[in-house]
């Protein structure tokens, strides 16, 4: 057994033994999750509002286990009133999900590294850009979507079930259901015939 191998098996069962004291880390934050949830290192939580996970989710916040350049899954639910809903047997490495609305995820949605979700926007108004009443409309994101590496999904955004998204897109608008798209801004460039 190679080096790394051994690395990686000692971490993996040092995150087991952590297991409960990161399951108590979420409930402290008022998030709440159903069974079988796994989580590689410490997630980001800022809980303002509600924030309700499913069931056989992995939440894969460590480089150390899948790689480098791995950042900590984020959930921000930055106002009393933002809603994050996330389906069961979905698989989120690296992701940050800000949300001042709402944002919901379907059940078996795969997020490659470092993808980000925003529902909101800045002021575009100079006198208006230090207020945290953002301009916001919710993010739908339905089942069975795939998102590669590094993609941004912005406010408004409906992405149809089956969809894969290419790595280092920007979704600006709605994605239709069984297709592949990619860009900056996203585009459809291959329609899929089943999942």
């Amino acid at each position: 057994m190679g080096i790394l191998k051994r690395k990686q098996s000692i971490y993996l069962a040092l995150e087991l033994l952590r297991k409960p004291l990161h399951k108590l880390f979420l409930i402290r934050r008022k998030v709440k999750f159903g069974k079988n949830i796994t989580i590689f290192g410490k997630p980001i939580v800022i809980n303002k509002g509600s924030i309700n996970i499913g069931s056989n989710i992995k939440l894969i916040s460590s480089s150390k286990f899948y790689g480098e350049g791995i950042f900590p899954v984020s959930l921000y639910a930055i106002n009393e009133k933002s809603k994050i809903e996330i389906g069961d047997n979905c698989v989120i490495q690296g992701t940050s999900i800000r949300c001042n609305e709402e944002i919901k995820i379907g059940n078996n949605v795969v997020f490659a590294g470092n993808c980000k979700l925003i529902d909101h926007d800045h002021h575009i108004d100079l006198e208006k850009r230090n207020l945290s009443n953002y301009p916001s409309k919710p993010i739908m994101i339905e089942d069975y979507v795939l998102f590669g590496y590094n993609v941004t999904v912005l406010k408004g955004v409906k992405i149809g079930k089956g969809a894969i998204i290419g790595a280092g897109s920007v979704v600006t608008n709605d994605i239709p259901e069984m297709c592949i798209a990619a860009g900056n801004p996203a585009k459809v460039i291959k329609k899929i015939n089943k999942i």
